[in-house]
């Protein structure tokens, strides 16, 4: 038996989850297209080889878009599963932070918010641990 607590929780960590990864989608896409606001340098991927941003979109898109999207089908199915996809989901955000800021340094706000929105998801993530841990 689900508590009203533990689905409330889980909805919560999904729409946070599923926000995030339309961000992310959205993000990757406008790296692609080269959309006014998303237009950065291409000298800053020099240390990868690249010689534009449409790669790095497209891993946005899918490889971050696409973890978040997975674990938020978990929390919306109030899956137990839901806080260790989260957790994932987490580790794979602050690996790619790590890469990007590796390669292209502290360049954006949008690095300090993502970082911050990792933050968010990890808390939620433990919370929803530990209510699913409770039942």
């Amino acid at each position: 038996m689900t508590t009203l607590r533990t689905r409330a929780t889980m909805r919560l960590l999904a729409t946070f989850e599923t926000l995030f990864a339309v961000s992310a989608v959205y993000g990757g896409i406008s790296l692609v297209a080269g959309a006014p606001g998303f237009t950065m340098p291409v000298e800053w991927l020099a240390p990868l080889g690249l010689t534009s941003w449409v790669l790095p979109g497209i891993a946005l898109a899918l490889g971050i878009g696409g973890t978040l999207a997975w674990a938020s089908v978990f929390a919306w199915r109030i899956d137990f599963r839901a806080p260790i996809a989260a957790l994932a989901a987490c580790a794979v955000l602050t690996g790619w932070l790590a890469i990007q800021f590796g390669v292209i340094g502290v360049r954006a706000p949008v690095q300090w918010v993502t970082a911050g929105l990792v933050v968010v998801l990890l808390g939620l993530a433990l919370l929803a641990r530990h209510r699913v841990a409770a039942r």
